[in-house]
């Protein structure tokens, strides 16, 4: 899976369900995300209680990629 660097800016970490968080639903709609139907955002710098690190946030194919919703 190659990741795509999606332009839009994405909900703030604090505002997501722990499932969006680990990119096993969309960060955007909140929908459970299937094999072969889910878009690697990339990695993104986050703080994460005082530390920075690395969150790969992951999207739906359609229509989030597209910024339809």
């Amino acid at each position: 899976m190659t990741p795509i660097e999606d332009q839009r800016e994405l909900p703030p970490v604090s505002t997501l369900s722990a499932y969006q968080q680990r990119g096993v639903h969309c960060v955007f709609c909140g929908k459970a995300l299937q094999v072969g139907q889910l878009v690697d955002l990339g990695p993104r710098l986050v703080d994460a209680h005082g530390s920075t690190v690395q969150w790969f946030p992951r999207c739906c194919r359609r229509p989030c990629l597209e910024g339809k919703l």
